[in-house]
């Protein structure tokens, strides 16, 4: 890559947050107070959401810090792997507003509108799969509150069936990480016409990726695809603590200007998940660890609707995307924080 894309390429981190919902970032980086709002805004909402509790409620909800419990996690439906926590279902109207308003204060506007749109296609799966009982239960969705909002040191977690998000606060600073988006099916109206109107809730995390491996031809594409074949799920799983696996695919800076923009908007889309000072503090140590650094790799065909994987590897960060299943139409995704998953960075 040349000096000029070098230039382009890092000026283009900077100012093209717009269209994922993080604010324009400063050559600074995020502002701390902006930060610590949010924190606070949080925690608010956390002591509102504990308060609205009975005593039964609020001892199945709450959590030691330092347990065990806090890194456990997975995706999968409850009825395979059974969570702790005080699940939707058992909540009154009340309590489930003040729950998901804990949700909505912990996301961006778009991450918290796309984690509804997860939850809901339970209701799709139930209609496309008579007889599923309960596998499928959009009230299954469970809330997980680790020492006490506001204090030095505390945490809260929101999962079920393709939902796990983890949010971590130490002395004001809060970590999302890791978190865990899925969809299935990937889009309902056209493949499935008798179960509602047409939409996709991950359009952008499968298509950009898509983008990109047709942008390289060549040299630049057997660099970019590690296997002809997908690799059927992501290889981290739910492991409480990962290393960087061995690198595969093409460094972001030797590819193309377009390519490049399909790189940082894939990072922006999964970033733009969390509040804006929120995203933008994991931005700029993106950027600071060296956007030409992140390495895109590629697994399976590039046809919609046949088996893909693909990975975003940076010096930080690691990101699986899987699209599998039934007949891809079926995502995984997850994002890993090599230093920072549950906050042990500041522990």
């Amino acid at each position: 890559m040349t000096s000029v894309d070098r230039t382009a390429f890092s000026r283009a981190a900077a100012l093209r947050l717009g269209a994922g919902g993080i604010a324009a970032l400063a050559l600074g980086g995020a502002a701390p107070a902006s930060a610590q709002r949010a924190s606070n805004e949080v925690a608010l909402a956390a002591r509102r959401f504990l308060g609205s509790l009975d005593d039964a409620q609020r001892a199945r909800a709450t959590f030691m810090f330092a347990g065990s419990e806090r890194t456990r996690w997975h995706w999968t439906v409850p009825a395979s792997v059974p969570r702790n926590g005080l699940p939707l279902g058992t909540m009154t109207p009340a309590q489930r507003a003040l729950a998901l308003r804990l949700l909505r204060a912990s996301s961006s506007a778009s991450g918290y509108r796309k984690t509804l749109q997860i939850m809901s296609l339970q209701g799709v799966l139930r209609r496309l799969q008579p007889g599923s009982g309960d596998t499928f239960d959009p009230d299954l969705y469970y809330v997980s509150v680790f020492g006490s909002p506001g204090a030095g040191i505390w945490g809260w977690r929101f999962e079920g069936h393709h939902l796990s998000r983890h949010f971590t606060l130490v002395r004001g600073a809060l970590s999302p990480d890791p978190f865990f988006l899925g969809a299935w099916p990937t889009m309902t109206g056209t493949a499935y016409r008798a179960v509602g109107s047409r939409f996709r809730t991950m359009p952008r995390e499968e298509d950009a990726a898509r983008e990109l491996l047709r942008l390289l031809d060549g040299r630049l594409r057997r660099q970019a695809v590690f296997s002809s074949e997908s690799l059927t799920d992501h290889v981290t799983q739910n492991a409480a603590r990962v290393r960087p696996p061995s690198p595969v695919g093409i460094l972001a800076s030797d590819l193309p200007s377009a390519g490049q923009t399909r790189v940082l908007e894939l990072v922006q889309t999964y970033l733009a998940n969390h509040p804006s000072p929120i995203g933008e503090v994991a931005l700029t140590r993106i950027r600071r660890a060296g956007l030409g650094r992140i390495r895109f790799g590629w697994a399976g065909s590039d046809r919609p609707g046949v088996p893909h994987y693909y990975r975003l590897q940076g010096p930080t960060f690691l990101l699986e995307f899987d699209n599998s299943r039934d007949d891809a139409t079926h995502i995984h995704s997850v994002w890993r924080d090599f230093t920072r998953d549950f906050g042990r960075h500041a522990l």
